[in-house]
């Protein structure tokens, strides 16, 4: 593939010999040519173009000019945004990360952080019970297969994980009560087999169980681990494993248990589609003596819950829900079958909430943001009732007050389902906004209204309304929702773009003549498709990474049951060919004349590059205007200031602005 693109730059920049009023001239005119040649390219290389950076081939995009691009970017360090990654209660200080891939250690409100880790990205971290040591994972040494690291007590790191096959990874790890060991799950992904493990910082050890699939470790009580065994985003299953007896028993098989712990001699867990919870998120409890089941009442008003944690103390139940993609916390305590409120929703205007803790047994740490707010920390004591912030989001001066707070939109798709997102628009609008549609990836993940640089740069800069979907297939929404998609259902979350565009045509302040759809990963496979079927009223598509054949993604090696379970069974040919009809490659014949602004990574595993680059070539050949950018050092994700450049300049001019 890679000479493939290579041979498409050189016919863009062709050699001497392609210069036929060279051939035949004196060799002194052909020197006095190629001097005049040399002196044009060096000015031109002066000229004020971006640089195309040298892992980047393009194609269809015209020079860029830095004078026309500056003011998108900003220095990193004038956006400050934390997160967290886990608490030492012990130390009473927090564990955070910044823009930056480092660990830090936050010990007081708004102090300064300590660095504690340079250059890792890890993907889960686990302080000690003893508190200042603490284990994490990350794939810095292999891409996408996850090691198992512990910063000890010496400052020093070193690696616990050991793999014997070609594609292990650490996917979960928990300390035991006391900080002296470590229980990690430790999946073969060429086997598709899991092994259970314990490492006591000296040796490790694993468990004599035959666990097929990918099981994760998620909670541990005296001698009993609770495990999760993870078919898909949709089927998930809960058991316990008894150290003493080496006993694996089931806690729940029925429905989608996401999350669990233990608790006042039980187990809890989330559950949705078991016959107790029907369609909705509920709260499940299982006696450990006696065997009891009981559905947990919840507090009046919940709508949609997302989490329930248990106190250090083990007397009081955290509770997140939320509403529309806005997410809202409370506390109760637990009276017989039931958890009665004793603290109401505590945290006031529209925010994300991201992870959440409990410092200790009366203090609350998580951390909030929205599209005008970069994520920062904040602890809520249970006591005093009061909020104190940890950190600080901030934003450069230039890009502050420029969107409006997220609107929540509704509308009905073809079957009268409701679909719903968020609306981001400038605080300045000139008649009527054009729109960009934005589907996110996954399928089965949610966009929430995030602090997003990006959509406040194109909003207010292009005088953009961005409208972020969460069509049929995301989660959040209910089991029945995630899965309103799958198989043969695929070309109706489609149909919830065509909606959109129906609903869009209403509305007395948007443009329906000037929309454009984006969308990532598999959002960009729905970006496509809805170019595809909707050649009059989609004036643009960008799809970054995406999917373009589902017949094509499901032919590879590495496919498994979750992605059966999502797109179809390859051998069923009737819904290959249905689906085959949707997907935009080899259908360009049906498409408008919609301009494409395509990205595609060289070393992304997940989408077949050939196919790719057979749409790219397929509407080129058919006159439409395609923007490319091959990432030759990048995975399943393109970005960077060129990108965002580049993108602004494609929107800019199928907008027409100036």
């Amino acid at each position: 593939m890679k000479q493939s693109v290579h041979h498409i730059r050189n016919k863009r920049i062709p050699n001497t010999r392609s210069f036929s009023l060279l051939d035949g001239l004196p060799v002194c005119l052909v020197l006095v040519a190629i001097v005049l040649g040399v002196g044009l390219s060096i000015r031109a290389q002066n000229r004020d173009d971006l640089p195309i950076p040298p892992t980047f081939d393009v194609e269809g995009i015209p020079a860029i000019k830095t004078s026309d691009v500056e003011h998108l970017f900003v220095d990193p360090s004038q956006v400050k945004s934390n997160l967290i990654w886990d608490v030492d209660r012990k130390n009473h200080s927090i564990l955070i990360t910044g823009d930056r891939s480092n660990i830090y250690r936050l010990d007081s409100p708004t102090g300064e952080p300590q660095n504690l880790i340079d250059g890792r990205s890890p993907e889960t971290v686990r302080v000690s019970p003893k508190g200042s040591v603490f284990a994490f994972i990350d794939d810095k040494e292999d891409r996408d297969n996850f090691e198992l690291y512990l910063r000890d007590e010496n400052n020093q790191v070193r690696k616990l994980s050991a793999f014997t096959g070609k594609d292990e990874s650490v996917e979960s790890l928990i300390w035991d009560e006391k900080g002296e060991k470590i229980y990690y799950s430790q999946v073969d992904y060429e086997s598709k087999t899991t092994k259970i493990c314990r490492h006591d910082l000296s040796t490790s050890t694993c468990f004599d169980l035959d666990l097929k699939g990918i099981w994760n470790v998620i909670d541990l009580s005296s001698d009993k681990l609770l495990l999760k065994y993870w078919k898909s985003s949709s089927n998930q299953s809960l058991y316990v494993y008894d150290l003493a007896s080496k006993k694996l028993s089931t806690i729940e098989e029925k429905g989608n248990s996401t999350r669990g712990f233990f608790g006042q001699d039980r187990v809890f867990w989330l559950s949705e589609g078991s016959p107790e919870c029907g369609s909705e998120n509920c709260l499940m409890s299982l006696e450990i003596r006696s065997g009891r089941r009981s559905r947990i009442r919840l507090p009046e008003g919940i709508l949609n819950l997302q989490e329930v944690k248990i106190s250090p103390d083990k007397k009081s139940f955290l509770i997140q829900e939320m509403r529309d993609g806005i997410d809202n916390l409370r506390v109760g305590k637990l009276k017989k079958d039931a958890i009665v409120e004793t603290v109401a929703p505590f945290v006031h205007g529209s925010y994300v909430i991201w992870t959440t803790r409990w410092l200790s047994d009366k203090e609350i740490v998580y951390t909030t943001e929205n599209i005008s707010k970069p994520a920062s920390i904040e602890v809520f004591n249970t006591g005093s009732y009061r909020t104190t912030s940890w950190t600080k989001g901030q934003i450069p001066p230039q890009f502050e007050n420029k969107v409006k707070p997220p609107e929540i939109v509704k509308w009905k798709s073809f079957d009268e389902r409701e679909i719903s997102g968020y609306m981001v628009k400038p605080q300045k609008i000139e008649g009527k906004s054009p729109v960009l549609i934005y589907i996110h990836g996954g399928p089965q993940i949610i966009d929430r209204p995030l602090f997003d640089l990006q959509d406040i740069r194109f909003a207010a800069m292009l005088g953009l309304t961005i409208i972020h979907t969460n069509i049929r297939g995301s989660k959040g929404f209910g089991i029945e929702f995630m899965d309103a998609d799958n198989g043969t259902k695929r070309g109706d979350a489609v149909k919830d773009i065509s909606a959109l565009l129906d609903w869009i045509e209403k509305q007395p302040d948007l443009d329906p003549d000037k929309v454009i759809v984006r969308g990532e990963s598999y959002g960009g496979f729905v970006a496509l498709s809805s170019g595809l079927q909707e050649p009059k009223r989609v004036k643009a598509v960008i799809a970054e990474y995406p999917l373009v054949s589902i017949r094509g993604f499901l032919s590879q090696s590495w496919i498994d049951e979750f992605a059966k379970n999502e797109y179809g069974d390859p051998a069923d040919q009737k819904l290959m060919k249905q689906l085959d009809w949707l997907s935009p490659l080899n259908n360009t014949d049906r498409w408008g004349g919609a301009s494409l602004f395509l990205t595609r990574g060289k070393l992304d595993a997940r989408n077949p590059e050939r196919d790719v680059l057979d749409l790219k070539s397929q509407l080129q050949e058919k006159g439409n205007e395609v923007w490319f950018i091959y990432a030759k050092e990048a995975g399943h994700g393109v970005s960077g200031r060129y990108v965002t450049a580049a993108m602004y300049e494609f929107l800019k001019k199928q907008l027409r602005r100036k």
